[in-house]
């Protein structure tokens, strides 16, 4: 089922790309990418694309994690560092990857590039690693306090009405 509509927009994708709709073929990626974000190969065609429509920092991003990269591929990728100072956060962030990190754990990027793209795949992984701060504390207290106030307003109408009444 998941493999059919995989193909059935990357044939539509295809599509795009022979009548010239790059816009609407990079649309189908991006919501095929955050569908399937373990599948590396739907990251390639969306830097490719990227790339066609000459936005070499978006194809850098797209192209970081593939495993063997051409020269082009190289160099959009430093094109894609380079705004960010080289930080190994910001580029981890900027990545967006939000797909198995096992994956990421068994990916052998090319030896002949910069040590920051392995300092940056290994960031990922141990952002994964890390356990999620709970930041759902302040949302806890202010739904109480709603429902208090609510409960509240409740008995004093209550109250209220049954003062007009008796």
């Amino acid at each position: 089922m998941i493999e059919k509509k995989i193909a059935k927009t990357l044939k539509r994708i295809e599509e795009d790309i022979e009548n010239d709709d790059l816009g609407k073929a990079r649309d189908r990626l991006h919501g095929l990418i955050s569908t399937f974000p373990n599948e590396l190969d739907l990251r390639k065609m969306l830097g490719d694309i990227y790339f066609k429509l000459k936005y070499p920092a978006m194809a850098g991003r797209y192209w970081y994690l593939e495993k063997n990269k051409t020269p082009r591929m190289i160099e959009a990728c430093i094109v894609f560092e380079n705004p960010m100072g080289k930080d190994i956060n910001k580029i981890a962030r900027a990545l967006k990857y939000k797909g198995d990190i096992e994956i990421l754990r068994g990916l052998e990027l090319d030896p002949e590039l910069l040590s920051i793209q392995h300092k940056v795949k290994e960031k990922i992984i141990e952002e994964s690693d890390e356990p999620k701060e709970d930041n759902h504390k302040p949302v806890i207290f202010g739904c109480l306090s709603i429902i208090i106030l609510i409960i509240t307003f409740t008995l004093v109408g209550v109250y209220t009405v049954f003062n007009w009444i008796f």
